[in-house]
């Protein structure tokens, strides 16, 4: 199963996974900018990347 999961550089950790079944690019970037503002707006690296899960 693949996932989009947006890891934080600054923080060194993952802050979301979103199923790409169920969620669209443009969705992902949507949630991201209103879920995690505050870490945008400190100046974070926010990085989003595809990842296969085994499970």
């Amino acid at each position: 199963m693949a996932f989009k999961v947006v890891f934080c550089r600054d923080c060194s950790v993952v802050l979301a996974r979103y199923n790409l079944k169920y969620f669209t690019d443009s969705k992902i970037a949507e949630l991201t900018r209103l879920h995690y503002q505050a870490h945008i707006k400190g100046g974070h690296a926010l990085v989003t990347m595809t990842s296969e899960d085994s499970q």
